[in-house]
């Protein structure tokens, strides 16, 4: 019987959101008031560059680069340089785009369907971070009201460690006190999300509403496209 249900945020209760142009001018900006302007494809091929080197630490390493080390990869590759105290308050408002818009969005059905799963689930949510620490996604899912229905949120960016590692999982297992055979896991990802569930031993339970990744079926105890599934999918799980 399973009595806590861990989530994924991105793809999963929250849609995809990209902020590349908004960052992008951040540091275009920051550089020009700095005498160090480059032109808009250099900085573009900068950020392409840091983000490959953000996603080989986040497959190879499985944790997050942060946002400073980010950065400094960016301004490394177009030979440009900025002061300390710039380089830290460009970091910090690259990593808090989100808390200036509206992005991202929960992912439809999921306001509805969280205040009933509330009660009858120990929730926690396991997310690997990228630009966006978990200081400011939790901050976005309080402008959302979905902050209250989690007694626990575990960040990469906070953990050091990223999926499919097993100690994200396990250590909200055990702020849930639960074991891994009494929760489910639900992501859309097949090779962090289901693939680190099903290692410690818990149920994979795949999301297709977003990602569409149903290439990873096979790994998945149960799957869904749509929230209001999701009651009775959780019920069938033994």
């Amino acid at each position: 019987m399973v009595r806590a249900v861990t989530f994924d945020f991105w793809g999963t209760l929250y849609q995809n959101a990209d902020a590349r142009d908004e960052r992008l001018g951040l540091v275009s900006d920051v550089l020009e008031r700095h005498g160090e302007s480059r032109a808009p494809a250099v900085l573009e091929a900068g950020f392409s560059h840091a983000m490959s080197v953000w996603d080989q630490v986040w497959r190879e390493e499985q944790r997050s680069l942060s946002t400073k080390s980010a950065l400094e990869e960016v301004l490394g590759y177009v030979g440009a340089s900025l002061p300390e105290e710039a380089k830290r308050q460009l970091g910090r408002s690259i990593e808090s785009v989100y808390l200036e818009t509206d992005k991202p969005r929960p992912v439809p059905g999921v306001r509805d369907v969280l205040p009933g799963m509330a009660e009858r689930y120990r929730l926690g949510l396991i997310s690997d971070t990228g630009l966006t620490p978990g200081r400011v996604l939790r901050e976005v899912m309080r402008r959302d009201g979905l902050l209250t229905h989690f007694e626990i949120l575990t960040f990469s960016d906070e953990l050091g460690s990223a999926k499919p590692q097993p100690l994200p999982f396990l250590r909200t297992l055990a702020d849930l006190e639960a074991s891994p055979a009494e929760a489910a896991h639900i992501g859309d990802l097949p090779e962090t999300d289901l693939r680190g569930a099903r290692n410690v031993g818990m149920k994979a339970v795949l999301f297709l509403g977003v990602s569409r990744r149903e290439d990873g079926q096979s790994l998945a105890d149960a799957i869904f496209s749509d929230y209001d599934e999701l009651d009775e999918l959780l019920e069938g799980l033994t």
